[in-house]
């Protein structure tokens, strides 16, 4: 979801804040928004690729979208970026009597645009975005993503001396296209999807999270952690791309639990499925050397996988072995930026594919001409 944030000093901000009367100072920006320029007009910023406008704004242009999370005491600053003069997304900040930021929301199209305007909508009213709410401190205690289809993920926050102890995930679906005649619409309704408990070590370091599965979770689960807490790694692809959710062919056990075990550098190391009765359903296990994740392995009842990674002496992946029960499946080897692809049945190969870019572009079956 492309979401824009400024980049700018917590003096810096109060201080543009505080010189703006309501009429918009200009800036010439790049598409993530940052101040790069103070430019004297509205029509030289608007000639760069990337511009942007800052203004204070009163409460009846405030988005009926932002409302509730409004209150009389804020302050209220409008950002608005540009692209090649066209409205990319809008910015709104709350901040209270302290000059503390309180909310951030960010997005495209109507939801976010001035209320009562009658302007064109951002970025061909795309209905994605971001609320962002925190607490005196600084912290994030609540973060709702909007998605384009309206479907919204809201993450509720709790803290613990300044240390996030617990995350609850609520899921909104998207409201019903269509519905049959004289059918009574009911609007959706937020949905405890699952609920996460962080676990630390002596040091501060996340050493586990422990994830409870609600009734219906399993359709619409997102695998995600936070940025937040003490410990946590910067990058959360690194720690969502080798869950049993992300092995293909692989399904997720029924279970009510999981539980994310990491190294001291913030990897996960294990991941446990348990159902119910607190029985072991699943077991994911990632090894690693140095920076380079070897192998996955997922076991459950009835499934026994592993996948082997091999890697060249500038650390990139070159091939990929997937076996099943112990017995080799599949082999992909990168070759000068092709892809070969070979599939076993019991141990035996009977079929090679090339792949470029994606796509396929021949394959090869042993004993038969190459089509």
């Amino acid at each position: 979801m492309p979401v824009f944030f400024l980049v700018l000093s917590a003096a810096a901000g109060n201080l543009l804040f505080a010189q703006d009367s309501g009429e918009a100072r200009w800036y010439r920006s790049n598409s993530s928004g940052m101040l790069l320029e103070t430019i004297p007009s509205r029509l030289a910023a608007l000639r760069n690729d990337y511009s942007l406008s800052a203004r204070s704004a009163q409460y009846r242009e405030i988005p009926e979208l932002l409302l509730p999370y409004y209150n009389s005491s804020y302050s209220t600053e409008l950002r608005i970026l540009y692209n090649d003069g066209e409205v990319n997304r809008r910015q709104w900040i709350f901040r209270d009597e302290t000059g503390a930021t309180r909310v951030t929301a960010s997005g495209g199209g109507s939801r976010f645009a001035v209320r009562g305007a009658s302007a064109l909508s951002a970025s061909g009213d795309s209905n994605s975005g971001i609320i962002e709410i925190r607490n005196r401190a600084g912290d994030v205690t609540r973060e709702i993503q909007l998605e384009d289809d309206l479907s919204e993920w809201d993450y509720r926050y709790t803290y613990r001396d300044g240390v996030l102890v617990s995350a609850e995930i609520w899921f909104k679906a998207a409201p019903s296209a269509e519905t049959a005649e004289g059918e009574t619409i009911t609007a959706p309704v937020s949905v405890l999807s699952y609920t996460d408990n962080y676990r630390y070590t002596r040091s501060g370091s996340l050493r586990a999270i422990d994830r409870t599965l609600h009734e219906g979770a399993a359709e619409q689960q997102r695998i995600a952690f936070p940025r937040l807490g003490p410990g946590t790694p910067p990058a959360e692809e690194e720690l969502i791309a080798y869950t049993s959710s992300h092995l293909i062919g692989n399904e997720n056990p029924e279970g009510s639990a999981i539980a994310y075990n990491y190294d001291s550098r913030g990897r996960v190391q294990t991941e446990i499925w348990r159902d119910e009765k607190g029985v072991v359903v699943g077991e994911l296990t990632n090894t690693w050397l140095g920076d380079r994740l070897l192998s996955v392995k997922w076991k459950t009842a009835d499934e026994d996988s592993l996948t082997e990674y091999e890697y060249d002496a500038k650390g990139d992946r070159i091939a990929e072995r997937n076996y099943s029960h112990g017995v080799l499946e599949r082999i992909v080897i990168n070759q000068d930026g092709i892809e070969v692809e070979d599939i076993f049945i019991n141990g035996v190969l009977m079929l090679r594919a090339y792949w470029e870019n994606g796509q396929k572009i021949r394959e090869e079956r042993p004993g038969e001409r190459q089509r």
